[in-house]
């Protein structure tokens, strides 16, 4: 009796054994399944919360997106030729307008954040898709990490619904490879086409890695994928194109022979690129070398040469920054995979300080982004009050007073103000002493020196306000300095 009673003991201490072995083993699934939207949750918050606190004025980028909208709104959008010097259609500027409607610049960021997140969670889930739950979970916490998404998730630009398309486009497209269904591809397609349409370039930097999965993964079914793909996009852009064809054909003219560079140099746009992707891109090949479909990673891989490719062929740096998130959308399952290997087993106690340190490097990075244009809320404070409407303003660099002025009715157009760009392409002579009020502020163009001697040379100008703001930026010797550089408003006394 006492046999039977141990040997029932002993099988009911073996079945607690394997209940408490399978709830381990179901709770690790689990956990990595919630793992990834805990993190990309946890990011929107944060953004959020940064939109919120303002701790930065307006970019320049950002007061011609708000201000475009709002004028859009009221139904001034394609009258005041936007599409015809926009890099972009004029969806962004509509959802930066109502942002900005409902809660200031706060609201406007806060859209932003929502964007990029939207983006992120659709690469993430193509990363599953691809190699798998750890893996899912791997590269959320790889995108939370990263210095240019952290500062594109808090500045309405639109480059932010192009991210949303562009991930949601990755994600649809690896539905398609995994349940060959062509509805996915179609639907890809569409999200590529809204992508290229939020921003134009974006076309460049996502196409690449998306032609090249099909190409290497459908075998002899790729050519009719890639020719509905493409009937698709084209489809969508040429009724874009014919909806308004005379600014767009100006557009395409004016980008042209507009590329400026804000004398930057070749060596400095190189080193931006290796600073905001060759940490990405390490890791990303790493996690090449670990995975077996080695074709479809060369694949993802090639989401990597459009943005460098542009900015060394245009010589323009603008956006560099922002542009290196659209390859790290296609790098997030490589990196997944590599950061996944590290974390595993003993690995993980060398793996995890190296998470942190990459969390820190991506904090010095944002700050340094965003302390890269002036706080001008200030000096547009003082425009807001003194500004009678039916006035007109040179202001070099307009567009972040225009977004003030023009919300509080100061201006009933922001052509009312004419920045440096303006000036300089003018048909006809800028007679200087004939406005109200000339500003000078750091970012963006500066004043020809012949206009500001035109500006004292009519004798009746007064200075009413005077400051600086502080800037970081990287120097031609590829060092990163912090300066200040001087604000000034004049009025026309006469």
């Amino acid at each position: 009796m006492s046999v039977a009673v141990a040997n029932d003991q002993r099988q009911t201490l073996a079945r607690r054994r394997r209940v408490r072995s399978r709830g381990r083993a179901h709770s690790v699934p689990r956990a990595l399944e919630l793992a990834p939207w805990v993190a990309l949750g946890a990011f929107l918050l944060v953004e959020v919360a940064i939109s919120a606190l303002q701790l930065t004025g307006p970019f320049m980028d950002e007061g011609i997106y708000i201000t475009a909208g709002l004028r859009t709104l009221q139904g001034h959008g394609i009258g005041d030729d936007y599409l015809s010097w926009f890099s972009g259609s004029l969806m962004w500027p509509v959802i930066a307008g109502l942002g900005w409607k409902l809660g200031g610049l706060a609201g406007a960021r806060a859209a932003a954040a929502i964007c990029v997140t939207i983006g992120l969670v659709g690469a993430v889930k193509a990363s599953g898709n691809l190699f798998g739950v750890r893996v899912r979970a791997a590269s959320a916490l790889a995108a939370i990490s990263s210095g240019p998404v952290i500062a594109l998730g808090h500045l309405a630009v639109y480059d932010t619904l192009a991210v949303a398309a562009a991930g949601c486009s990755f994600w649809a497209l690896t539905e398609f490879l995994h349940r060959d269904d062509r509805a996915w591809l179609c639907a890809a397609a569409l999200l590529y086409a809204l992508a290229g349409l939020a921003k134009y370039p974006v076309l460049l930097f996502v196409g690449p890695p998306l032609v090249a999965l099909i190409a290497v993964t459908r075998g002899r079914r790729a050519q009719l994928d890639l020719s509905l793909f493409a009937l698709l996009v084209g489809a969508v852009l040429t009724c874009y194109f014919l909806s308004d064809r005379t600014q767009l054909t100006a557009f395409e003219s004016f980008r042209v022979g507009e590329n400026p560079t804000f004398g930057v140099t070749r060596l400095q746009i190189v080193y931006a690129q290796v600073y905001f992707t060759a940490i990405p891109l390490v890791l990303a090949v790493a996690g090449a070398m670990l995975v077996q479909q080695r074709r479809a990673a060369l694949a993802l891989l090639t989401g990597t040469i459009g943005a460098p490719l542009y900015h060394l062929y245009t010589g323009n740096p603008s956006g560099d920054q922002k542009h290196a998130v659209f390859g790290l959308l296609f790098l997030l399952p490589l990196i997944g995979v590599a950061i996944g290997e590290a974390l595993r087993g003993t690995r993980a106690r060398l793996a995890i300080p190296a998470l942190l340190v990459l969390f820190v490097f991506a904090a010095v990075q944002v700050v340094r982004i965003d302390e890269g244009w002036p706080d001008l809320r200030a000096s547009a404070a003082v425009l807001v009050q003194k500004v009678r409407p039916g006035e007109r303003l040179l202001a070099n660099s307009a567009w972040v007073d225009a977004a003030y002025l023009y919300e509080h009715g100061r201006i009933e157009s922001p052509y009312d103000i004419y920045d440096a760009s303006r000036v300089e392409h003018s048909t006809a002579p800028i007679d200087v002493c004939s406005f109200q009020w000339f500003v000078e502020v750091p970012g963006g163009e500066a004043w020809p020196a012949s206009i500001r001697a035109a500006m004292h040379n009519c004798g009746t100008f007064k200075r009413v306000y005077s400051s600086s703001a502080v800037l970081t930026g990287l120097a031609s010797d590829l060092n990163f300095v912090t300066y200040r550089a001087p604000i000034e408003i004049w009025r026309n006394e006469q």
